[in-house]
């Protein structure tokens, strides 16, 4: 991998600076420093238990997040220097609510087509984790998991609505990839629930950078995948750190995702919504494994410390 100098090593910790730290690397965007109330209300629609109670969290420190969810193309290039083995079967969409474990499908091959700048998927927390220290590796600069504080912070950019775009779903489909009329076709008969534009892309991942950015110029920070974080799944915030930190345990069987995905509805896709390794209704068998589960539609995100 060349290093890529960029815009020369000055001013690169100001909010909105664009770090790139070699060729193949992802974009990062540097984000600012702030407090935020972390969670839902009780009175917000579709609101879920575990997303709250409300808290205060403080980040102190910028820190640069990857403008779009890691490609294909860039996992590809990790595979490929490494040799990592990210498993050879996937829970896949193959006409069955809450997907099927397929034998054969896996991050080359979800079920549906892919080019290099759509998003990876079909990756575990392993993989995940194998790719950050690569990453780290390569290019002597420390990537890591966002925490589940930070991903809101970073989603949220500033907002206190439902999603960074405002609080209605009327328009999602300029700022995200969730199930629309393009996908009733491919999944008719199934429990997805649709909202009613359409952005062309059906069952299947789009281009990372398809839909509007957030205020802080970070995209799909609702639908397109699912993204791993640090953290373990709790079942609420009573005793979360408030610092920004990722709240771990022993053992940590599940691990948070956050953002929604292509075929999470809407509702699923706001800024405070968060699951464990996929989405609830998953089988147990699939939940006991969550260190090495992959899902079709679940995916990365990165970020790094500033020196």
């Amino acid at each position: 991998m060349a290093s890529v100098a960029g815009a020369g090593q000055t001013g690169l910790t100001e909010p909105g600076s664009v770090l790139r730290d070699c060729d193949d690397c992802p974009e990062m965007v540097v984000v600012p420093p702030g407090s935020f109330l972390m969670g839902s209300p009780d009175s917000e629609a579709g609101r879920l238990q575990h997303e709250g109670p409300q808290r205060q969290v403080t980040i102190s420190k910028a820190i640069a997040v990857s403008r779009f969810e890691i490609t294909l193309g860039q996992y590809a290039r990790f595979v490929d220097d490494s040799g990592h083995d990210s498993g050879d079967a996937c829970v896949v969409w193959a006409g069955v609510d809450g997907g099927s474990v397929v034998q054969g499908k896996n991050w080359l091959d979800p079920n549906f087509p892919q080019a290099d700048d759509h998003p990876v998927v079909c990756i575990s927390w392993n993989d995940a984790r194998a790719y950050i220290d690569w990453l780290g590796r390569t290019t002597g600069k420390p990537y890591r998991f966002l925490s589940e504080s930070e991903w809101e912070y970073m989603a949220r950019a500033g907002t206190t609505t439902r999603y960074s775009f405002g609080d209605s779903e009327e328009g999602i489909c300029g700022y995200a990839n969730v199930p629309d009329v393009s996908a009733e076709p491919g999944t008719q008969g199934s429990n997805w629930q649709y909202v009613s534009c359409d952005d062309g892309y059906g069952v299947q991942t789009a281009p990372v950078g398809s839909y509007a950015p957030n205020a802080f110029g970070l995209y799909d920070v609702h639908g397109n995948v699912w993204e791993w974080t640090e953290d373990c799944y709790h079942d609420s915030f009573t005793g979360a750190p408030a610092d920004g930190a990722p709240w771990l345990s022993s053992p940590c069987a599940t691990r948070v995702v956050r953002g929604g995905s292509l075929s999470a509805p809407a509702y699923l896709s706001r800024s405070a919504v968060r699951f464990f390794g996929a989405l609830e209704f998953l089988p147990e068998s699939a939940q006991e494994m969550l260190g090495e589960f992959r899902n079709f539609n679940l995916g990365l995100r990165v970020a790094r410390d500033l020196e």
